[in-house]
């Protein structure tokens, strides 16, 4: 070997270690200052509730303050772009929810949602429940497709957002129901359910933890559970599938952090979010609010590979429903 040779591989070998040492370093460092989780939705809504439990209890685990910011609007994308932006130092990360998955197949974005991020921890699955105000004269789901076959176009449902997977469940029963039905979209699930409840919009595929207190309250009632499974917080409510063959929705919530954060960063993170949220008393909380957390919290490569394939689920499902977005 000339003594070139055995420079280069000398160089290489240090940068090596170098590189890794900077990297336990950064790792043991981390958090140094406070960590900003960005919420895509406006405040009240069901992934801003949870954020807000994991930040306090991030805030404890790692000794430093975790602040939690809503950057709602344009079906998550203008809080998705503003991280896939950021820095990649593990300071500003994203809840990303099942429009994270969704949004691809809609919208020319300024970001590749697989390339752009790091799929930290997946620690909910994501239960929609049709509601309506208490005056519709519906209390099935069947009954339901009769009077908006009786009254087409006259029905209206409220969603989070155009494209959310509240908006994409009302299309997918219109289609696979033969009704027509006027979509109204809101930029949360708070002003959403709030219309339904004051009246002003018929019905919504309405996020399960905020909307679950309205319906113990008898302000909307509830004719089915969206998902492919019934809730555990309303195990004798069917789902819409049980009545209209095909109709399958599922959704999910997890914490992204830009692409490029250093591997060890996102490897604590990972760690941190997984151990706040299987803390009993957090699970228990969570779950009374009506979320579907889970027993077993998707790590990085898992995560990784579940919003692949999302996203091409998620694709089949709005050209299925023939959705457009201008």
């Amino acid at each position: 070997m000339t003594p070139c040779a055995h420079l280069l591989r000398a160089l290489i070998v240090c940068a090596a270690v170098l590189g890794a040492g900077l990297s336990a370093s950064w790792a043991q460092s981390f958090p140094s200052r406070t960590i900003k989780l960005v919420v895509p939705y406006v405040p009240g809504g069901g992934a801003d509730t949870v954020a807000r439990v994991m930040a306090l209890g991030l805030t404890e685990e790692f000794g430093q303050t975790v602040m939690v910011e809503n950057k709602g609007g344009a079906n998550t994308i203008i809080g998705t772009e503003f991280v896939a932006n950021a820095p990649p130092d593990g300071y500003t990360l994203l809840i990303c929810t099942t429009a994270h998955a969704i949004n691809p197949s809609l919208y020319k974005l300024n970001f590749d949602t697989l390339k752009a991020f790091t799929h930290v921890t997946m620690h909910l699955g994501a239960s929609l429940l049709l509601v309506v105000h208490p005056s519709v004269p519906a209390n099935t789901v069947s009954e339901l497709i009769a009077l908006a076959k009786a009254q087409p176009g006259k029905l209206t449902f409220a969603s989070y957002g155009t494209g959310s997977p509240g908006h994409l469940s009302g299309e997918l029963f219109m289609k696979l129901t033969g009704t027509e039905m006027l979509h109204i979209p809101y930029k949360g699930s708070s002003p959403s359910i709030a219309d339904v409840v004051a009246g002003r919009a018929t019905m919504s595929f309405a996020v399960l933890e905020p909307v679950l207190p309205f319906v113990k309250s008898g302000h909307v009632r509830a004719l089915g559970v969206v998902m492919t499974n019934r809730a555990t917080q309303l195990p004798e409510m069917p789902t819409i599938g049980e009545t209209i063959n095909g109709f399958a929705i599922s959704g999910f919530n997890g914490v992204c952090a830009p692409s490029a954060t250093p591997k060890s960063v996102i490897e604590r993170l990972n760690a941190a979010i997984i151990k706040v949220m299987t803390n009993p008393a957090v699970r228990d909380r969570l779950i009374k609010s009506g979320s579907d957390i889970l027993e077993r919290p998707l790590p990085t490569p898992e995560f990784e590979v579940f919003v692949r394939g999302e996203v091409v689920r998620w694709q089949k499902i709005v050209q299925d429903a023939g959705v457009k977005v201008n």
